[in-house]
């Protein structure tokens, strides 16, 4: 019995790798250049914050480096729940300051109320949103103008980190990124498909906004959270690889491990409440195949989760043969993480020295995702905890065009 329920799941896992690798398999066309825009929109850039005087600037001081026309945005900081002078730090870089409710517990929230009350201005004609500790690269603002122009109404950006030279777990971000701006979202770019919101650096039309009625989200991962609204309602998400955030990463094993516990946790709450509306959407022609598509990257946290006890289902059987094959599985599940990663960067132009201790630990740091996600089945994250962040800023290490 528990021989053929591992059978069973071991079919659904190729199903799901199938599936996952055939679309990969579309980064590799080419893209489509997308023509130049008449005009700039005009951006609110929206930068939630708690507890962040000692990096605000940095994200501040790139966004008032754009090319782009400087009174066609704004940059706002939202202050939420600070114990220290985020606020005093985000002027003297030069931002404004939105202020929220003292009820706002969460950055879903606070971008919420600081939309709500822009959107009732009729100033802007779209949002971006970023993290306290991102920069963005100089042609953010004129990328986005661009795919937001070209008939796209929600668009995110390549996300990179900022600091993976400052050690192996930073690194094993980068390549993490790389991985998921080639083999998801660029695949998805051709496909027509939705790109997926990993982490923050996307942007949103006003009229797209309201058409969603708002930003309304409510779990701590609020971007995947808004991803699957907007798969659900038939809005697709374009990828703008021209447009570069930079994203800074935990600097050690245990930090990395509390954020993407956080991640999992959240991930698996907005499958299981989203799932009704992303099943509905099946049965409607014009968005059938970008809800199949989110149910399947969604869904897939909850099949790597039932991993572990799936592999004892074989185990147990027959622990000799499976005790006497494990080397070489280990060794080829090792080599083959390596190479994808070696990929990964190699497509996404991002080889440097400093990476090279990431890429080694990578098959290590992707294997510490099948327990959070098991531990997320049975226990998820309500409150939200902070990882602190050093202030580091963006080298002269700048990503190819």
């Amino acid at each position: 019995m528990i021989r053929a329920a591992a059978d069973v799941f071991f079919l659904i896992l190729k199903v799901f790798s199938v599936y996952f690798a055939v679309v990969a398999l579309f980064a590799l066309l080419p893209r489509r250049r997308l023509p130049e825009p008449e005009g700039c929109l005009s951006f609110a850039v929206l930068i939630p914050a708690r507890n962040e005087a000692g990096c605000i600037a940095g994200i501040v001081e790139s966004l008032k480096a754009q090319r782009y026309p400087s009174d066609r945005f704004g940059i706002f900081v939202i202050p939420n729940n600070c114990t220290d002078d985020t606020e005093g730090a985000a002027r003297r870089a030069g931002a404004s300051v939105l202020t929220v409710s003292s009820a706002v517990r969460s950055k879903g929230a606070a971008l919420r109320e600081a939309m709500a009350t822009l959107s009732a201005e009729g100033t802007w004609d779209a949002f971006c949103v970023f993290d306290a500790d991102n920069e963005a690269a100089p042609d953010f603002l004129a990328a986005m103008n661009r795919t937001l122009q070209s008939g796209a109404r929600v668009a995110k950006s390549r996300i990179l980190a900022k600091n993976a030279a400052q050690g192996a777990v930073c690194a094993c971000y980068e390549i993490y990124f790389c991985f998921a701006n080639h083999f998801v979202n660029r695949a998805r770019e051709a496909l027509g498909l939705s790109a997926r919101l990993i982490g923050t650096g996307f942007a949103v039309r006003r009229d797209a906004l309201e058409a969603l009625g708002g930003f309304r989200t409510e779990t701590l991962t609020e971007d995947a959270e808004f991803y699957a609204l907007c798969c659900a309602a038939g809005e697709r998400i374009a990828y703008c690889e021209q447009a570069v955030t930079y994203d800074e990463e935990p600097l050690s094993f245990r930090l990395s491990m509390t954020q993407r516990m956080r991640w999992m946790g959240g991930i698996m709450t907005v499958t299981r409440r989203k799932l009704p509306a992303l099943l509905r959407g099946l049965a409607c022609p014009g968005r059938r195949l970008m809800c199949l598509d989110a149910l399947m990257q969604l869904c897939f946290g909850f099949v790597q989760a039932v991993l572990p006890l799936a592999l004892l289902g074989r185990i147990l059987p027959a622990p000799d043969v499976f005790a006497a094959a494990l080397p070489g599985l280990l060794l080829s599940w090792y080599l083959g993480s390596v190479a994808g990663a070696a990929a990964a960067l190699t497509l996404q132009r991002r080889w440097r020295a400093a990476v090279v201790p990431g890429l080694l630990l990578y098959p290590l740091f992707m294997a510490s995702f099948l327990p959070l996600q098991s531990i997320s089945l049975f226990r998820r994250p309500s409150v939200w905890k902070p990882i602190p962040h050093t202030g580091v800023r963006l080298s002269a290490d700048r990503p190819a065009a």
